[in-house]
């Protein structure tokens, strides 16, 4: 669990900045020339480290300190993943009925592997999301689920109350392989078949015809996740709101570094210089299975260059 102090200093949370610990290493100086201001911080401060793991959380190591920010607390057999269904949904009535979403998407098939695109990487339209609702209904109405609410990327599902699924982020998904995540156990079976069915339906729809038109991703599957009921999360008590900077999300789940490194650059340029300028605010950094909170240091920085305390921050970027 990761604690917080709650002051009047602000959390300053950059998702996606921490790179995959197989490139980690190499992207060290480029990023620290990107990016003068924040490693100039990162160089006098000391850092935390979190490790993550996917397979247990279900989610994002940034999705996972959303949670903890709204201090989710799962039940039973729940990951920190379920939480996310009431967390993408924060004005449900219910607060004691489980949130589960449907969230639009583009699976592509290679040869040996199927790879999935999240409804943030395919500009989905509000009359596209609208028709495809309505296609879907004819499926979910020989499922034992139902389409409850249209929301144009993700839709409100009701599953059984006997069922117990899995929870797995989408974008979790979105970072591998989607055969390397699928469950396999007897009630997820029911789930994958109302999917694929989905998936026959919108493969010739009129939405997906003019989208291939315009070279655009199909919106041709579709992921549940979540679970959870609005009542397991607390709203935030923060006195400064924390300051949200998700620019690098999209180019870090696709591994696209040289992406990465422009990003980077051009938020130095529009936004580290004036945003890091008060010493006191505390760094959130995600990356794919770990979260470091870098918190000031107390040590002169003469004294911290002596003592070589500048470069411990590459101890943590590279693990």
């Amino acid at each position: 669990m990761i604690h917080k102090d709650y002051n009047s200093n602000m959390d300053i949370v950059i998702s996606g900045i921490l790179p995959h610990s197989s490139i980690a290493s190499e992207l060290a100086r480029q990023a620290a020339k990107a990016a003068p201001t924040l490693f100039q911080k990162l160089e006098n401060s000391k850092g935390t480290v979190h490790l993550l793991d996917p397979n247990e959380t279900g989610c994002t190591p940034f999705e996972y300190w959303q949670l903890e920010h709204h201090q989710f607390t799962p039940a039973g057999q729940q990951n920190h993943a379920a939480g996310l269904g009431p967390l993408y949904s924060p004005h449900s009535h219910n607060r004691d009925q489980p949130v589960w979403l449907l969230e639009l998407a583009h699976i592509a098939l290679g040869a040996s592997n199927a790879t999935l695109l999240t409804a943030d990487d395919l500009v989905i339209s509000e009359s596209e999301s609208l028709a495809l609702f309505e296609s879907a209904q004819v499926v979910f109405s020989e499922s034992p689920f139902k389409l409850l609410q249209h929301g144009t990327c993700r839709w409100h599902i009701e599953v059984p109350p006997d069922m117990v699924l899995p929870s797995l982020s989408p974008n979790v998904i979105a970072s591998g392989y989607l055969n390397n995540w699928w469950p396999q156990d007897a009630q997820s079976r029911l789930l994958r078949k109302l999917l694929n069915a989905l998936q026959v339906e919108w493969h010739e729809h009129p939405v997906n015809q003019e989208r291939q038109q315009k070279n655009r991703p199909l919106i041709n599957g579709a992921w549940v996740f979540g679970g959870a009921t609005p009542s397991q999360l607390q709203a935030a008590t923060a006195v400064t709101p924390p300051r949200l900077l998700q620019q690098l999300e999209t180019s870090h789940r696709k591994q696209d570094w040289g992406q990465w490194l422009a990003i980077l650059a051009k938020l130095e340029q529009d936004v580290f210089s004036p945003l890091l300028a008060n010493k006191d605010d505390r760094l959130v950094l995600t990356g794919y299975d770990r979260l470091v909170v870098v918190t000031p240091g107390r040590m002169p920085v003469w004294l911290g260059k002596l003592l070589n305390r500048n470069q411990q921050w590459k101890d943590w970027w590279c693990q």
